[in-house]
């Protein structure tokens, strides 16, 4: 009974069809644009649905299996946002710290099922903790790669401006680099580091730990060297005019820090959907005001970063003396390629002519 069920569900396919193998020429990609789409627009179901193409196409993706779970748990289906968590987990989704976290679990976190896994994995995570000893750091240097894009016409020794761009949780350089695509007529050259963290298949975090920690905040100081390092590397490798930081959520976050500790090398920062580590930052360097523009982009409906923590941003920074916009839009937790067509048109970053 096993092997005839074994063939029912896994029925034989003939090695010498030329159609055997066509689900190798499927692409996941658009699936997942589709499905990130229906996810921003509130659609969870069709969210869902689009994951679960792409996971068809490439079921070893860990990233999508969560956002899937995600999907699920903001369905309220508590049995399956549990099913498709434990599945995502034991593919290499291991983030535990942004899982207790995500708001997305909210409408089933208290269920039973779902409570009661969670805890589970949280139980068996402090207790092979406990039996690892203590956590002690150091740092170390690394290698990382990044994406680098030029504006057509592009004609060294020409110096042209930079924009860094710095990727959120769960993304990489080629996911990110995408927003390329969508620029209007750009005229600076695009790079985007990856992040050094892994948390999955192809998904990165700028932090490591939960907010607020000592691990955050040293990993947060670290993050912000590497990308002072990269700005250096990059004056090296390109005629370069100026530089601009660009970020989504916590590249948000990581370009408004850098931005702060070092405004003189940058002429403006764009932190999409991003938010103020306010604690992490010298309090001379929020008073002592330098001309690098600051253009925060935000929408009341974001529910991965609260549009509070880009109002309180706006107010610390205005009433110190910087030259701070909030630009609002709708939508959710997305980058706005209208409103970031019209800053980078009104910085002079395209060319519009």
């Amino acid at each position: 009974m096993i092997f005839l069920a074994a063939v029912l569900l896994f029925p034989s396919l003939d090695p010498m069809n030329v159609h055997a193998g066509d689900f190798l020429d499927r692409d996941p990609r658009e699936a997942l644009n589709s499905a990130n789409e229906a996810y921003q627009a509130g659609d969870y179901l069709g969210a869902a649905t689009e994951y679960l193409n792409a996971l068809e196409i490439d079921p070893s993706s860990s990233n999508s299996i969560f956002n899937l779970a995600c999907c699920y748990g903001l369905m309220g289906e508590e049995e399956l946002a549990t099913l498709y968590l434990r599945r995502a987990y034991i593919s290499g989704f291991t983030d535990l710290g942004h899982i207790n976290r995500d708001p997305d679990f909210d409408p089933v976190r208290e269920m039973p099922l779902f409570s009661t896994f969670l805890d589970s994995l949280n139980n068996a995570s402090a207790e092979q903790n406990s039996k690892l000893g203590e956590i002690h750091w150091f740092d170390a240097v690394e290698s990382f790669y990044y994406r680098v894009n030029f504006p057509e016409g592009f004609n060294p020794p020409t110096a042209v401006p930079v924009v860094i761009g710095l990727h959120g949780l769960g993304s990489s350089p080629d996911n990110f680099m995408r927003v390329w695509e969508r620029i209007d007529n750009p005229n600076f050259i695009f790079v985007v580091p990856q992040a050094p963290y892994p948390i999955g298949d192809d998904a990165y975090s700028w932090y490591r730990g939960d907010h607020g920690t000592e691990e955050w905040g040293r990993s947060l100081l670290l993050a912000g060297n590497y990308v002072l390092e990269l700005t250096k590397q990059i004056r090296l490798e390109y005629p370069v005019s100026d530089i601009y930081l660009f970020g989504f959520s916590q590249g948000g976050c990581l370009a408004l820090y850098t931005g702060l500790s070092e405004p003189g090398l940058f002429k403006a920062v764009i932190p999409a959907s991003g938010w103020l580590a306010e604690e992490y930052i010298r309090p001379d360097l929020i008073t002592e005001t330098t001309p690098m523009q600051i253009r925060l982009i935000h929408s009341p409906d974001d529910r991965g970063v609260p549009f509070e923590a880009a109002k309180m941003a706006e107010a610390l920074l205005s009433e110190n003396g910087w030259d701070i916009q909030l630009h609002q839009v709708s939508g959710g937790h997305l980058v706005d390629m209208d409103e970031l067509n019209l800053i980078l048109s009104d910085l002079g970053l395209t060319d519009n002519n």
